[in-house]
């Protein structure tokens, strides 16, 4: 990150000097972030200047994006057509070109060194039809690459004290939900609310209504700290998916924070985790425990019960 490369001092100094440079620019050229950020800078400021004590911001957790994945492009051409698919690897980009050749064999027949049946192995099939160089037949032959897929990333922003949207607010982005109907061969019909996606078409390859939900480019808002978004899938009042549970982080996820904070954050994290009711401190041996035990877990005789909230 890029504050990593400056002190706290340099820091303050940006953000001050970003502020006052802030009034002399069309506000609409900032993204949401910044003009958020900037806003809670200058009341940070206006606080200082009067002497008040600035609001200390949530702690947040960073989530960067996941790693790109990789597809294998099979391109198949011949006197009548060219074709493309795209495969998981290259086993089964080769079954799929094997079974085309194991369909026209008989043009091979009476050829020297060719067996009447094709053989079992896909890639001895592949390689007696098409050769060694891959393009031996005349007007005939096929290409077989990985590529990797490029996706949109960007490092998240996540509330280490997650909560879901409130009513009012999940009552907004349902009323501004968007329907992009399907306008050519390369797309499909979708509806978008607050950023995620879901597609429902007729697939007539499978022969089936098929649904798919992507969540790469959700709000901020609905994605909890180990960077998954709650999610519950129906089918005719069936339940078939069901991710919706509190949105806590996972102990393992704080357990992961924790090992890598410095002691400034790590007491900033326990706060936040014990507000969130992540975590719960023994009155009796101050031992941490997961917010989900309901006695001390502490490593002596302890097992004081877990303290009623009050109000």
């Amino acid at each position: 990150m890029i504050a990593a490369c400056f002190n706290p001092l340099d820091i303050e100094c940006l953000v001050k000097t970003a502020v006052e440079l802030w009034e002399e620019i069309d506000p609409s050229d900032l993204s949401e972030h910044q003009q958020d950020t900037l806003d809670r800078a200058r009341d940070a400021m206006l606080a200082e200047h009067e002497g008040q004590q600035p609001s200390i911001p949530e702690v947040v957790t960073f989530i960067s994006p996941g790693p790109a994945g990789r597809a294998w492009v099979l391109r198949r051409w011949d006197r009548l057509e060219s074709k493309m698919t795209l495969h998981v690897d290259e086993g089964s980009a080769l079954a799929d070109l094997a079974e085309y050749v194991r369909g026209v064999w008989d043009s091979l027949i009476g050829e020297e060194d060719v067996p009447d049946q094709p053989p079992t192995d896909d890639r001895e099939t592949v390689r007696l039809f098409y050769g060694s160089e891959r393009h031996s037949r005349p007007d005939e032959g096929f290409d077989l690459y990985a590529e990797d897929i490029a996706r949109r990333g960007r490092t998240r922003i996540v509330p280490l004290d997650y909560r879901f949207p409130d009513e009012d607010a999940s009552e907004q982005a349902n009323r501004d939900v968007t329907f992009h109907p399907q306008t050519d061969d390369n797309d499909l019909p979708c509806v978008e609310v607050d950023g995620v996606l879901v597609f429902a078409y007729l697939d007539h390859e499978t022969g089936a209504v098929r649904v798919s939900v992507h969540l790469d480019s959700a709000e901020d808002r609905l994605v909890r700290p180990d960077s998954t978004v709650p999610l519950r899938v129906e089918v005719e009042g069936d339940v078939v998916l069901d991710a919706s549970a509190e949105g806590t982080p996972k102990r393992d996820l704080l357990n992961k924070l924790l090992d890598a904070a410095d002691d400034r954050q790590e007491q900033a994290i326990r706060e936040a985790a014990f507000a969130a009711g992540v975590l719960w401190r023994c009155p009796t041996c101050q031992w941490d425990n997961p917010g989900e035990a309901t006695c001390c877990e502490g490593p002596g005789p302890c097992r004081v019960p877990k303290p009623k909230k009050t109000s």
